[in-house]
């Protein structure tokens, strides 16, 4: 069953990304140096935006970066679509704190209103009071501009294995 909802989260995630590469090149032409180095700008911020939040627990404020069709698919778990289970997933325990979390995009490519980024991640955290950590992985993001202008994440994906600067 994993295996399955893995391999529909690729297909959705290729399908998304696909929709970038059919854009027309009028589309493409028309997306100036500067649109796209303000666009690239706007989601790094609502990335550093996601990892500032999930320091301070705030899940409501993760969860506003997210589009209202959104779906994540945590490392090891089932995809979560909508915003009430992506809120729930991201609420910590009482006795569980995030206290680092750093998003290191190695790529970020826009195609009109639909992106998607690349990278790695470091967290560490406490739980019971003890810390764990340094942890590192990988992550692809596809997001879409909303109608207020704004970049949200509509696909979020992740996994924890590799180092950082790898």
């Amino acid at each position: 069953m994993m295996m399955k909802q893995a391999g529909a989260a690729l297909m959705a995630l290729a399908m998304a990304i696909s929709s970038c590469a059919r854009q027309s090149a009028g589309d493409a032409a028309s997306t100036s140096p500067r649109a796209v180095s303000t666009d690239s700008a706007a989601i790094v911020s609502a990335a550093r935006a996601f990892s500032a939040a999930y320091v301070r627990g705030d899940a409501a404020a993760m969860t506003e970066l997210y589009t209202d069709d959104a779906a994540i698919f945590p490392d090891g778990a089932a995809a979560i679509v909508g915003l009430d289970g992506i809120r729930r997933y991201w609420t910590l325990p009482p006795n569980r704190r995030i206290t680092r979390h750093v998003l290191m995009p190695d790529r970020v490519e826009i195609v009109g209103d639909v992106a998607h980024d690349y990278g790695r991640f470091e967290i560490a955290g406490e739980t019971d009071g003890k810390p764990w950590g340094p942890s590192f992985g990988k992550y692809v993001v596809v997001w879409r501009r909303g109608e207020d202008g704004r970049w949200r994440m509509y696909l979020d994906m992740w996994n924890r294995g590799a180092q950082a600067g790898q």
